[in-house]
């Protein structure tokens, strides 16, 4: 028998009995989700730069990043699409010397009668009251009143002879993510009155994410996500999520960057990165911005990863997530092509609701170049981390000070009773270790997490070093379970 804590010595009468958990049969440990959002803020906003801050409430980010503030809507799309997962926040201000985008409305004629004229600025709906004698000079003022007056816009408006000119309140390209329309399936515009709108355009100057990463070098967390799409911020996130996911750091998270754009503008996006802990996606023209559907992702991703990692997540709703036009959304050829470029994509049904299609990483090659999709879906690697997690664990709990022989010496036969042959957890061996990871993937098949646990088991290979007699190595086999993408089908009618 081992003790930790009754001396081997010990003389005093008495009964003495430890207690310590046994975790031979523990069952799968719990995954420590834990998302952040790096979001961008106001001068308002009382996060200072460089501290991170749980969040327990949507409305939260408003003080924390700023009323308007990209920050701000992220929290607010992330705890409206899951109110369960812990969520932590932290800040970059407007890098300097920024741009801020700017877009405009330009009206001309008359109206005839009185009439709402409805409009969406980011999503945001925006209306006022136009009257028969109103010039197009005072009807843009209406309008430029009308946008200021909503404090939560991400713009800010200004009016001149019929143009109201929108400002985003932010510097650099995420500005450009804010759409201007006229709410025409709302209320169209009446005979008589022309309206056009010139897209947000313009925003020069993101913030380096680098200042974020660095800050989380030693920190948990599980899903990331940031607002800026740029090709020097997108590469840094990739080769941080890469670094993390290695065997020595173990820190794995899974990153979120989605921008708006054409089929062109989202094929190239895709192609920035190659990793397979990074998911990027967009769509055309949403009334949503695409830092707002990216908190959205994520959250939906998070939660229902958490309770099946293996399981895919078409058919998901993002919730408050507009869908394009039918003219702006792509068709399943187009998605299909975006898919192999590194592009997630969505769903959209007849009442505007937003689902998720397929949810992807940027992985397409390897190392050599060599198209590969081992690690197309999120699943394969959050399905990786989960059972890396949970293996780690068992065996720190339940080898936590075990000394090291070979399957063969005489004290890995030691009896602890008639039928088992078992020396506690003070001696392992390879073989002992196998038979542990074998019941482990048990649990794995159990939850339908990998598939074929025979040949899993079968297959891995457990063996003591050569060079270094504290040392045990493994190759461990496993088949993640499959989901069903694709039926294809030949349905014949006889003649």
């Amino acid at each position: 028998m081992d003790f930790d804590e009754i001396p081997y010595d010990w003389l005093e009468p008495g009964t003495f009995l430890e207690v310590k958990p046994n975790y031979r049969n523990a069952g799968v440990f719990a995954w420590p989700e834990k998302a952040l959002i790096a979001g961008q803020k106001l001068a308002a906003g009382t996060l200072a730069v460089g501290a991170i801050y749980e969040v327990t409430r949507a409305e939260e980010g408003v003080a924390l990043f700023g009323r308007g503030s990209v920050g701000a809507k992220m929290v607010e799309a992330f705890r409206k699409a899951n109110k369960i997962t812990p969520l932590y926040v932290t800040a970059l201000a407007d890098a300097g010397g920024a741009v801020k985008a700017t877009g405009t409305f330009t009206l001309v004629g008359t109206v005839s009668a009185a009439v709402v004229l409805r409009f969406k600025v980011g999503g945001r709906q925006i209306r006022f009251s136009a009257l028969s004698t109103d010039t197009v000079t005072t009807m843009a003022v209406k309008l430029a009143a009308a946008i200021n007056a909503d404090l939560d816009a991400e713009v800010t408006a200004t009016s001149a002879v019929g143009v109201v000119t929108c400002t985003a309140r932010h510097g650099g390209e995420v500005g450009n993510e804010i759409d201007l329309r006229v709410d025409a399936d709302a209320q169209p515009v009446p005979a008589g009155l022309t309206i056009t709108v010139a897209a947000m355009a313009g925003g020069t100057g993101n913030p380096s994410l680098q200042g974020v990463l660095d800050l989380l070098t030693n920190t948990w967390i599980t899903k990331l996500v940031t607002p800026w799409a740029d090709a020097t911020n997108v590469g840094l996130l990739a080769t941080w999520l890469t670094t993390r996911y290695t065997a020595t750091a173990k820190l794995d998270a899974h990153g979120f960057v989605f921008t708006g754009g054409t089929y062109g503008q989202l094929s190239t996006f895709g192609n920035l990165t190659n990793c397979p802990f990074l998911t990027c996606a967009g769509m055309k023209r949403s009334p949503t911005p695409a830092y707002i559907v990216a908190a959205t992702a994520m959250a939906i991703a998070s939660f229902h990863l958490t309770n099946d990692p293996a399981r895919q997540l078409r058919s998901l709703v993002l919730p408050n997530v507009e869908a394009p036009a039918p003219a702006d959304q792509f068709t399943e050829e187009e998605q299909n092509l975006l898919l192999n470029r590194g592009i997630s994509t969505f769903d959209h049904l007849s009442d505007g609701t937003t689902v998720i299609s397929r949810m992807i990483t940027t992985y397409k090659t390897s190392n050599l170049g060599v198209a590969d999709r081992a690690w197309l879906d999120i699943m394969v690697p959050v399905t990786m981390s989960r059972i890396r997690y949970d293996w780690a664990a068992y065996v720190s709990l339940m080898y936590p000070r075990s000394k090291l022989i070979d399957d063969d010496d005489a004290a890995a036969f030691v009896r602890r009773n008639d039928d088992e042959s078992d020396p506690g957890t003070a001696v392992v061996t390879p073989g002992r270790m196998h038979a542990s990871w074998g019941a482990r993937c048990k649990l794995y098949g159990e939850k339908v997490w990998i598939e074929d646990v025979s040949r899993t088991v079968r297959e891995s290979v457990f063996q003591r070093s050569t060079d270094d007699r504290n040392r045990m190595e493994s190759r461990q086999q496993l088949m993640i379970v499959g989901n069903l993408m694709t039926l294809a089908g030949s349905l014949e009618f006889q003649v």
